[in-house]
């Protein structure tokens, strides 16, 4: 099986909105929690050592730039990799059992950092209230598209939704494997909506058109409580705009349950139901505009974040990250699956 590609945080219409809980579990037979700076190289880590796996991975990219990554879990190992700070802060429950706490800021020159206090606190400050505004703009963004969905999409859905249901539930995985979690599987990032959508392979893919949350969510709701019910596992995946709404059901290689309209279409389902989708109307073309100037702030934060990153990388010594890098790689080989 190929990997897989995730968010585990979103830029969302409620603030940052964070399932990086579910990189760290107490029932993970290790967790490696990466603590530093901006551009101290914590992705890097992440990227060499997944590199050096020879195991099916889930990688999780950054909501703000997705080139980035900032977690890791390798299913056959029960092995995460992750970015423990800010905004998607990470803390150990099992100390040592569990979760290793690897501190970054044991490379770095404290003592030049200091030196540009000013310039790394105003830059901190300024990209804090960059992403404020983009958040304010996402929620008008989220009041447009529940309009959308009140006063544009039809309500009375039961019948389709149970004859939808009939044809689903018969072909839902009867074995158990993985674990269950939450994730996203599209994101506003300082490039705009990308989407893993097409990545996410399974024998049985089935798509849900129309974009009626309505219908969706009755959907949704009866299969997870069918899994809930067989103790199926599987990855739900939610919306990254307005995470409140469960969007996409996973369990990898075998079972796909999408929600397809824009901006996250899949052609690939082998079948599909659900309303027609007529639009985009007025009104969703209002929810699109703002969600843009979002992005553009969010974009406008990246550009500070990347100025906040210069004024670490020449105070760090990238031969002791290098050297923990090592380190994690090599525990990691020493474990069985």
């Amino acid at each position: 099986m190929k990997d897989i590609h995730l968010f585990a945080g979103a830029n969302s219409a409620q603030g940052f909105c964070s399932h990086y809980q579910y990189l760290a579990m107490d029932s993970f037979k290790r967790v490696y929690i990466l603590k530093g700076g901006p551009g101290t190289g914590k992705s890097t880590i992440i990227k060499e050592v997944a590199r050096q796996i020879h195991f099916p991975l889930e990688k999780y990219h950054c909501t703000a730039d997705a080139k980035s990554l900032d977690g890791l879990y390798i299913p056959a190992l029960q092995v995460s990799i992750l970015d423990g700070t800010a905004p998607h802060t990470i803390d150990p429950r099992l100390p040592g059992a569990v979760q290793q706490t690897v501190d970054l800021g044991s490379c770095w020159d404290y003592k030049a950092l200091a030196a540009r206090r000013q310039q790394i606190q105003e830059l901190t400050t300024e990209i804090s209230e960059l992403y404020q505004i983009a958040y304010r703009w996402l929620a008008v963004a989220a009041g447009l598209a529940d309009l959308v969905q009140e006063l544009e999409r039809h309500r009375d859905v039961e019948v389709q939704a149970q004859d939808c249901l009939a044809k689903i539930l018969p072909i839902i995985p009867e074995k158990p494997q993985g674990i269950k979690r939450k994730a996203f599987a599209s994101g506003l990032t300082s490039k705009g909506i990308v989407s893993f959508l097409p990545g996410l392979k399974a024998k049985s893919s089935i798509g849900l058109t129309g974009g009626n949350r309505a219908f969706n969510s009755q959907v949704l709701g009866e299969i997870a409580r069918a899994l809930k019910l067989r103790q199926i596992p599987a990855i739900y995946l939610y919306c990254g705009f307005q995470p409140k709404y469960l969007e996409h059901i996973y369990i990898p290689g075998e079972f796909a349950l999408f929600s397809s309209h824009p901006p996250h279409v899949v052609w690939t389902a082998d079948v599909t139901f659900g309303p027609d989708y007529r639009g985009p109307s007025e009104l969703e073309a209002q929810s699109l505009f703002y969600m843009d100037k979002a992005v553009n702030n969010i974009a406008a934060a990246a550009k500070l974040h990347a100025e906040l990153e210069a004024c670490y990388n020449p105070h760090m010594n990238y031969q002791l990250v290098a050297e923990l890098r090592k380190r994690i790689a090599d525990e990691i080989a020493d474990l069985n699956p």
